[in-house]
């Protein structure tokens, strides 16, 4: 039947019969036992993660668009697949498994004037394939919803506005959701006003606001919050682009490009065809909205894995829903473009991911099978929750983290939300309670208010897990530069770091002073001055081309990486935010460790930056134009290169050092012994060593180009003292090397220097320019440092 018929011919299904409600309530039934899908043990992975925290926010009464800051919304942690023990569960449960069939059935109602073959196709494709991405059977039931539950012929006013009541609640799961729904009722609400009905246009308008505000406040949320709520989502969204995007094969796009321009030319062809001329555009406009969000999402995070991904649910969107589609819409002679569209995704699915083919019965027979013992135990589920999640505790336990914070609030940088609710602290996260989304400077503003402000957590668990390889100060880059001064290390436990909050944060932001400016091309160096006193921010207004534009608009952008070389030698490749780039990130310290953060707040860093360039992985850098590049220093925040840890994991040191000076750039230079650390005169190293120690072990000379091909350095002297704490010094050794003039200076160099006793010391390697003022050729460098508890016999 042609949903969108003429009031004057058939457009509903013939009336029920006993036996077809019979067929109707297996295929419902067989469909709900299809999506049933209960929720997973918690943990402290990034999705495990944002799913539990949802969970608490819901138990907790946080308000959504203020406290909690989300493109899921208060009725989202129903859909979570991890659970949290008792908490929530019994709502979940409910849902999971009543909502299951509720979905279901509402499919199965809007479809039953499709043929019985199509019904078991239909079937067949929900339950092989909805598993394959949790948004597709959600897109199918708006999308059925908007065309045959508000649109078509000869529905009655109360029914329109219990679809779109329904609606109300499903846009309250998700803000795509919200999205999607909102355009069905719009489209309909026009379709009617078209059919001259503006009774059942309101009944569309006035449902899914009432469904809306109702599911709102059911939920416990204030319904001044609700506009808030709308807009950060949206400000979430329009940057999920550039911060989110994946790339995916060239087989996975041309596959993917096909189905969506054979979805534009099927609601093409639908607007053409469509018996009343009134809905014709509206309905078309709307179902090609569809597929465009469902393209935008899923091919903007293209991961696809053999259970699932984003970028499979356009394949599994066109395969479940144009086949009945095209019953609903098309008459009956014109219906070959939906189905063409359907078997085309059905081909792509199988092309992409072959693998399919032999894992989907095992993976639907499991499901099945799981749901039905979940059926059987749905009284016992939350005890059965119960036990998961103290197992789930047990393995994230930080024993002395949960001593150290007792009662006191905590927030988790960057996602560990999960390890903060599995040690059962008491989390007061910030709005963005996941920095990786903190990627618009609105978005960074909500977190680094919330610090400001009296609710700022008494403590910080921070770990260094990085998103999708980012530069380490990107995520939440605004609150990271306001930290120091304000938070103290407490203890390091495993993968996390904690510190402490010893004073409240200024408002405002950081004061920074202008070091360059530069607008350069992809793959032109920028070099950086010599590290001064303070850290180094990065601004960067990476310009994409006409091209570039069009590609994010209609597909999404091309990828940005920061290549960065450290003033020890290191060159390493980052991601690029471009929407956080232009407002600006932390550079100089770089933040990848917990003793990065720890050393930062002290003043202190490992390394610096010497020069970065933008690059665009592919073929990709054909979407970029120019990129103005603006480099602060951060003048409020003290800042010194103490390089401790890098030179130890290359065997230079055997021990961290106090501090380190060079008259240049340190760096980290090949010599035939291995790496060494230049020290250019004049420079020097301090380490403190216990009281048994009783000599130091180093290598030293001056690098090839010093001496010869065309150096003339004057020589340099190298020393060994021991500092004591009145400011004393002792020199225990030192010896001249001049290796212009004499030949066996040249190379490297050893030396064992006794230590006398004399209980803990600071023992100063140092290196002396030979040249008076001249000390351009003076590369010094030592290596193989080595204290030894007794001397050589």
């Amino acid at each position: 039947m042609d949903a969108f018929a003429s009031p004057s011919t058939h457009a509903d299904a013939p009336g029920p019969t006993p036996a077809s409600v019979w067929e109707l309530a297996v295929a419902a039934a067989v469909m709900g036992l299809a999506l049933i899908s209960l929720p997973l043990p918690p943990n402290t992975q990034l999705d495990s993660s944002w799913q539990v925290m949802l969970i608490h926010a819901h138990a907790a009464g946080l308000q959504f668009g203020r406290d909690v800051i989300f493109t899921w919304g208060p009725w989202g942690f129903l859909c979570s697949r991890f659970e949290l023990g008792r908490l929530c569960a019994g709502s979940m449960i409910a849902w999971q498994v009543g909502g299951a069939f509720l979905i279901a059935g509402a499919i199965v109602v809007l479809t039953r004037g499709v043929g019985g073959l199509r019904r078991i196709l239909l079937l067949l494709a929900v339950v092989a394939l909805n598993w394959l991405f949790q948004d597709t059977i959600y897109f199918v039931l708006i999308a059925l919803i908007g065309l045959g539950g508000l649109m078509a012929a000869r529905r009655a006013p109360l029914q329109i506005a219990g679809w779109a009541l329904l609606l109300g609640f499903l846009a309250q799961l998700k803000f795509t959701y919200f999205v999607l729904a909102a355009a069905a009722v719009l489209a309909a609400a026009a379709a009617w006003l078209g059919r001259r009905s503006a009774t059942r246009a309101g009944a569309a308008l006035g449902g899914f606001a009432a469904g809306v505000v109702g599911a709102w406040v059911a939920a416990g949320q204030n319904p001044d919050n609700l506009y808030p709520y709308l807009r950060r989502s949206l400000e979430i969204a329009s940057g999920y682009g550039e911060a989110m995007q994946s790339d995916e094969s060239w087989p996975v796009f041309l596959w993917g490009s096909a189905v969506m321009i054979g979805s534009l030319a099927a609601c093409w062809r639908l607007w053409k065809v469509a018996v009343d001329r009134k809905v014709a555009p509206w309905a078309a406009a709307f179902l090609a909205f569809t597929f465009f969000v469902m393209w935008k999402e899923g091919y903007t995070r293209a991961d696809m894995v053999p259970s699932g991904g984003h970028v499979l649910g356009l394949f599994t969107y066109a395969v479940i829903l144009m086949p009945v589609a095209g019953n609903l819409l098309f008459p009956p002679n014109r219906r070959l473009p939906a189905y063409a569209l359907g078997l085309l995704a059905l081909a792509g699915l199988l092309a992409i991911d072959p693998l399919l083919v032999r894992i989907a019965p095992r993976v639907v027979w499991e499901r099945a099978a799981g749901a039905w013992r979940g059926l059987g135990r749905l009284t016992q589920l939350p005890d059965d929750w119960e036990q998961d999640y103290r197992r789930s505790a047990a393995a994230a336990a930080l024993p002395q983290v949960r001593a150290a914070v007792g009662t006191s609030t905590v927030d988790a940088y960057d996602f560990n939300t999960a390890a903060v609710l599995l040690n059962g602290l008491n989390l007061d996260a910030r709005p963005i309670f996941q920095s990786y989304s903190a990627y618009t400077p609105s978005l960074e503003g909500w977190n680094l208010r919330f610090y400001q402000s009296a609710r700022a957590p008494d403590f910080l668990l921070w770990n260094g897990d990085l998103v999708d390889h980012r530069y380490p100060a990107e995520d939440d880059a605004m609150l990271i530069a306001a930290l120091p001064g304000h938070y103290a290390p407490v203890l390091t436990e495993g993968a996390f770091a904690l510190f402490r909050r010893t004073s409240p944060l200024a408002p405002g932001v950081a004061a920074k002073a202008l070091l360059l400016e530069q607008t350069v091309p992809l793959s032109k160096d920028i070099g950086l001055p010599r590290l001064g006193r303070h850290p180094l921010w990065l601004e960067v207004d990476a310009v994409p081309n006409l091209l570039g534009r069009l590609r994010a608009a209609l597909y999404k952008p091309s990828t940005l990486e920061l290549v960065t070389m450290d003033d020890l030698g290191q060159q390493n490749r980052w991601r690029l935010l471009p929407r956080v780039a232009r407002s600006g990130f932390l550079l100089v310290p770089k933040l990848e460790h917990g003793s990065d953060v720890e050393s930062f707040l002290a003043g202190r860093t490992e390394a610096s930056v010497r020069a970065f360039h933008f690059e665009a992985p592919g073929s990709q850098g054909e979407f970029w134009d120019h990129f103005d590049v603006r480099v602060f220093e951060l003048t409020d925040l003290p800042l010194r290169l103490v390089p401790n840890r890098l030179p130890v994991e290359l065997g230079i040191f055997d021990r961290r050092a106090l501090d380190v000076t060079s008259a240049e750039q340190l760096e980290i230079i090949d010599v035939p012994e291995g790496k060494a650390l230049l020290l250019h005169a004049e420079g020097e190293v301090r380490f403190e060593v216990p009281s048994s120690v009783r000599r130091v072990v180093l290598s030293f000379g001056l690098r090839g180009g010093s001496f010869d091909a065309g150096g003339h350095t004057a020589g340099v002297d190298f020393s060994v003292s021991r500092l004591g704490a009145a400011g004393t010094s002792e020199r225990l050794w030192h010896r001249f090397l001049d290796p212009v003039r004499e030949a066996g200076d040249r190379g490297t160099q050893h030396i064992e220097v006794p230590i006398p006793p004399g209980g803990p010391a600071t023992i100063a390697i140092h290196t002396a320019a030979g040249g008076g003022t001249d000390n351009r050729w003076d590369w010094s460098y030592v290596t193989g440092v080595r204290f030894d508890a007794a001397a050589k016999p």
